[in-house]
């Protein structure tokens, strides 16, 4: 690939990323209204769809920031067609949702029977070095999910401060 070309890539790749926990305002600052609401994923309450530099974006909002947030790039040339998310733009996007830390991958293949055809997907998985975020990027369906685990973390402490309220006394 000419090195201009991979410049553009990277730099559209740039101007397309969200952060996890923004609020609902920050995220209207970087993509303007959302297109339209979308159904949200559990535990996300509301959820928009953006677009911005031939990114679809879904950002999903729990307790008014996000919590997740889901990318397919658009085809230019097939209107509701999706491109594969290149190496170097799911590097990109991870790094714009990591403040100081590292993104740890890794790939599975999993078998794909498709239209009577057998074929295999290839999905890499992400792990956020300080353990607040995990991402998934399915080559198949070529969507890079981004989620902050910050959620079940604060779940998980209320639980154990539930339990240890139980245990006083004893």
């Amino acid at each position: 690939m000419r090195p201009a070309i991979l410049l553009c890539l990277l730099l559209s790749a740039a101007t397309a990323q969200a952060r996890l926990d923004e609020t609902v305002k920050e995220i209207e600052a970087r993509y303007g209204k959302p297109l339209k609401g979308a159904t949200p994923e559990s535990p996300a309450t509301v959820a928009g769809l953006y677009q911005k530099n031939g990114f679809l974006i879904t950002v999903g909002f729990y307790q008014s920031k996000a919590y997740y947030e889901r990318f397919q790039k658009l085809d230019p040339k097939k209107p509701n067609s999706f491109l594969e998310i290149t190496d170097a733009e799911r590097e990109s996007l991870l790094k714009a949702n990591c403040k100081g830390c590292d993104w740890m991958g890794h790939n599975t293949e999993e078998p794909l029977f498709d239209g009577g055809h057998f074929g295999s997907v290839v999905k890499s998985t992400y792990d956020r070095s300080d353990g607040l975020a995990h991402a998934d990027y399915d080559n198949h369906r070529m969507i890079l999910i981004v989620r902050s685990l910050a959620v079940e973390k604060q779940k998980e402490a209320d639980e154990k401060r539930r339990q240890q309220e139980n245990l006083k006394g004893f």
